[in-house]
């Protein structure tokens, strides 16, 4: 069975929304063998929905829809599948008795219209979730499946993992197998790990490989597809084992795992505090830092030490180490990440300065010129970078590129970060 996806919303096509439920129905699909071939956005006008789903139905064994399923007027995805398949509006006692539930256990009532919205679907609706007011349901249509599900991120992710995709598996038990992996790399560009690809010949074997610029990161994705499933398993394995041989000191994290989840994980099996200094990316490696639940327990502090007086007063960074030789400089960074674990008193510490641009640079330090410097226990080390790009882009590759000087630190004692431009 090929399916497709179609999100529905003025929000998604006017660009105010990032269409993530799409992306999310998609990866879970993949992941459990059900193969999407088109994914379309529309907005909320019913000439276009019936488009779509007149095309849609011409193409493909299952069809799921998102969005429009609410109370407003903008809600127009039940009217509009109701006209393009030919099918009366009825009303769905399921829902309409959860409605009056709510009434009762809130002590509310809702308007008629609030009602009408909700409950009136169209003829041979198969309600997905009869206890909650986003009504979720199935329609089979000419042989095709449709199910319309909330745009609710949360909600159309309840939908599709408990009601769809269960659902789906029964309909297409012959399904293929699939293993796939996502391999996050750092230090190479996509033609690098191309052409190192190209000596591994395993992985040409029915093995389909995706290169996907992230950046500063590369996303290698290796897919095998087959019938059996022990085939499909050796094949895998197999080519896994050839990609973490080859990309060793470069893999940073796998599938939905982050460079600073895995930072953060050698920290706390080391027992170790991380504390930061940072004055051009802005606190940007402590954000990501503190994104990744749990971290307090190896994440101490940072400094956000922009200004001179903010180093000096903060860092206990010398004036005449500012004065002698710049902010911007070797002496100025090793200074941050003393002071940084030192009023901390973490075990560990990044200190970064440096000039994210547009402007600020000289012949002497243009822009992108940041100094990193690293402190664990006893190990303090220092690194000059030259780095390129748009403002955001250095700030971007300065945090990946600290972060990953001390994963390979913790990892394998590299006291030199394995990514080193430099003027």
């Amino acid at each position: 069975m090929k399916g497709e996806i179609i999100a529905i919303g003025d929000e998604l096509v006017s660009g105010r929304e990032l269409n993530t439920t799409s992306s999310f129905a998609a990866a879970r699909l993949f992941d459990a063998g059900h193969e999407i071939r088109y994914m379309t956005v529309i907005g909320d006008e019913p000439s276009d929905i019936k488009g779509a789903l007149h095309l849609a139905l011409q193409r493909s064994s299952y069809i799921i829809v998102s969005g429009g399923l609410g109370p407003t007027s903008d809600d127009i995805t039940n009217e509009a599948v109701a006209a393009a398949l030919g099918l009366e509006l009825q009303e769905d006692g399921q829902v309409a008795d959860t409605i009056r539930r709510m009434e009762h256990e809130y002590n509310t009532s809702f308007s008629e219209e609030f009602t009408r919205k909700l409950t009136m679907l169209p003829a041979g609706a198969m309600v997905l979730n009869p206890h909650g007011t986003a009504a979720g349901y199935e329609l089979v249509h000419d042989g095709v499946h449709l199910f319309f599900l909330p745009g609710v991120p949360e909600q159309l992710r309840e939908h599709l993992v408990e009601r769809v995709i269960p659902r789906l598996n029964q309909l297409d038990p012959m399904r293929k197998k699939i293993r796939q992996k996502i391999f996050k790399l750092f230090g190479l560009t996509e033609t690098q790990v191309n052409e190192r690809l190209q000596d591994l010949p395993d992985l040409d074997q029915g093995i389909r490989l995706g290169y996907y610029p992230v950046f500063p990161e590369v996303h290698l994705s290796i897919t095998v597809k087959g019938e059996d499933s022990p085939h499909v398993n050796q094949v895998f394995d197999a080519a896994v084992d050839r990609v973490e041989s080859e990309f060793h000191n470069e893999i940073i994290a796998t599938d939905s795992g982050s460079l600073e989840a895995t930072v953060g994980n050698l920290l706390r099996k080391r027992g170790v505090m991380l504390a930061v200094a940072e004055s051009c990316t802005g606190g940007l490696v402590g954000k990501r830092l503190t994104d990744v639940p749990g971290s307090s327990s190896w994440f101490e502090r940072g400094f956000i030490t922009y200004s001179n007086s903010a180093k000096m007063e903060l860092l206990g960074v010398s004036m005449d180490t500012l004065q002698q030789y710049g902010a911007v400089s070797s002496e100025a960074a090793t200074e941050m990440v003393q002071g940084a674990a030192m009023r901390s008193r973490a075990q560990s510490a990044i200190a970064i300065t440096g000039i994210a641009g547009p402007g600020g640079g000289s012949a002497e330090k243009p822009v992108g010129t940041v100094f990193i410097a690293l402190l664990v226990g006893d190990d303090l080390m220092v690194h000059r970078f030259l780095f390129h790009g748009s403002r955001d882009e250095i700030r971007a590759i300065t945090s990946e590129t600290a972060l990953d000087w001390l994963r390979r630190y913790l990892a394998y004692g590299s006291k030199l970060p394995g990514y080193r431009p430099e003027s």
